[in-house]
Parts: structure tokens; C-alpha cells; sequence
């Protein structure tokens, strides 16, 4: 292999992952006027200042790692992954760029934004949880398949679909980092109004995702209607086993030998889920 060819590979693992099958791939200066965002592109938001940054880098020492993109017409492409790398380059005045050009179908193009964007940790929660149900939606995957095509756990497959049952208003509030994703974790189990207040009670106060727990279990009552609250040791472990299963998980202690556990879940996928687990 030639010097040449061993720099393009390395640009080409720094993109996508060193698990990459170079085959049907070709890399060659493309002009950034021939290419397209990419219509499978999960990130919604780009980073001003930091594209500025990056064209800035750009100018003084030129695209490192080519884009890769296909050909969707006669000398026209369409961006996979390096959105942000094109919009650069385009803002510093680049006429070409380099590109890896890849026959991709319709799916595989979907998996590979997602997949190149992850691996960054580019996307918010629900940047990424819509990519995940992009896959299911239009190309009629199962959340096993998705699981394994991006390279994830079936439950942070399930627990990231879970979000995007929350209302638009609290998905706002966290693709823009006012609250986290385990915050978003508990609210999904509440009612769409339940959750407004409480992501509303979460911002204004500034409680963590332990107290927003402990807060959502101590307002459940028994069958009297009394307050039953739990001790801190229990409320941890709920959080744990809930992180762990990948779905909500609480604990009703009637006395110090017997109990119940209580799984919820919100859609027939996510009892599917739950049932293969108890199952295995």
C-alpha cells in the first residue's frame, strides 16, 4: 500500500471507526458547490462559534479528514458524514474538498450519520433518539435491529425511544441542555402535564436526577392514600436497577421481607422488550 493510501485510511478511520470496509470507495476532490446537505443528517443544531472555530482551523491547514459522501446524480453528492467539515469549508472560502465517495443506499446512509455522530458525541438526546426512530419508521426495523446496526444496547435503544413520548416543550428543554437525559428518563414515565411541572420544578430549582426521583416516589401514595415514603438506600437502588434494565423500576416494600417490583413501560415495544428480558 502506498504512503498515499495509508494517510487517506487513517482520514478514513478518524471518520467512521477503523471497522470499515474500504471496498466500491473511491477519494477525490469534489466542489463544495456539488454537494448537498445530507437529507439523513440526525443533528439539528449546529454550534455557531464552534463552526467558526473550525473554519478558522480549516483556513490555516486545510480539510484533514475527507467527507464522505455519495453520488446522488451526474457530479452531485450528498453529504453522509462532515456536514460540519463542508459548512466550513464553504464559510472559508474552499472551492473543492476532499470527499470518500460511497455507493450507499437510502438506510446505509441513515446508519452512517448516526453512527459517524455518536461515535463524536455530536448529538443531543433527542437528536439521537429521533435518529433511532427514523431507522424504525422508514426502513421498518426492529429495536434489536437498530441495536444492531448502530452498535448499541437494546436498552439504550428502548430507553432513548422512550423520550420522544415526552411532550415537544420538555423535548426542547432537553435537546437544549436544561435538563439531562436521566432527568428526561423519569419524566417519560410521568403524564405529559405531570412532566411540563416537574422539568419546569427541575430548571427553576435545580434539583439532580436523585432528588427529582426521590421527589416523584414520595408523591406516590398507597392504596389509603396515605404517604409512604422510601429511605435514600432504596431510591438509589431503584435508580440503578431502572439505569440498568433500561426501563423505570420501582420498589413497594411492605415490610422488610416482602415487596413487589414494578416495571413500566409506555408502548407494545417496549413490554416486547420487557418480556424477552424476563424471559433470558
Amino acid at each position: 500500500m502506498s504512503d498515499e493510501n495509508k494517510i487517506l485510511n487513517r482520514g478514513l478511520d478518524a471518520l467512521l471507526g477503523s471497522n470499515i470496509n474500504t471496498t466500491q470507495k473511491t477519494v477525490k476532490e469534489v466542489s463544495t458547490n456539488n454537494i448537498s446537505a445530507g437529507r439523513f443528517q440526525p443533528r439539528a443544531n449546529f454550534d455557531e462559534g464552534k463552526l467558526l472555530e473550525l473554519t478558522e482551523s480549516i483556513k490555516n491547514h486545510g480539510v484533514i479528514s475527507p467527507i464522505l459522501v455519495r453520488e446522488v446524480g451526474l457530479n452531485q453528492y450528498e453529504v453522509i458524514a462532515g456536514e460540519r467539515r463542508l459548512r466550513a469549508s464553504k464559510k472559508a472560502g474552499l472551492e473543492t474538498i476532499p470527499c470518500l465517495v460511497d455507493q450507499k443506499q437510502d438506510q446505509d446512509a441513515l446508519e452512517s450519520a448516526l453512527i459517524e455522530n455518536l461515535q463524536r458525541e455530536d448529538l443531543n438526546a433527542v437528536e439521537e433518539a429521533r435518529g433511532y426512530d427514523r431507522l424504525k419508521r422508514e426502513f421498518g426495523l426492529t429495536q434489536d435491529e437498530v441495536a444492531s446496526s448502530t452498535g448499541k444496547a437494546r436498552s439504550t435503544i428502548a430507553n432513548s425511544l422512550r423520550l420522544l413520548n415526552l411532550s415537544s416543550k420538555v423535548l426542547d428543554m432537553l435537546a437544549g441542555g436544561q435538563i439531562e437525559k436521566g432527568h428526561a428518563k423519569l419524566l417519560a414515565s410521568m403524564s405529559p402535564d405531570d412532566a411540563e411541572k416537574a422539568a419546569n420544578n427541575i430548571i427553576k430549582n435545580k434539583l439532580s436526577v436523585k432528588e427529582l426521583s426521590g421527589i416523584s416516589a414520595s408523591k406516590k401514595t398507597t392504596p389509603k392514600n396515605i404517604k409512604k415514603t422510601k429511605d435514600t438506600d432504596l431510591l438509589n437502588v431503584e435508580v440503578e436497577m431502572s439505569e440498568g434494565f433500561g426501563h423505570k423500576v420501582e420498589i413497594d416494600a411492605k415490610n422488610k421481607k416482602s415487596g413487589k417490583v414494578i416495571i413500566t413501560y409506555n408502548t407494545s415495544d417496549e413490554l416486547e422488550t420487557i418480556i424477552s428480558k424476563l424471559k433470558n
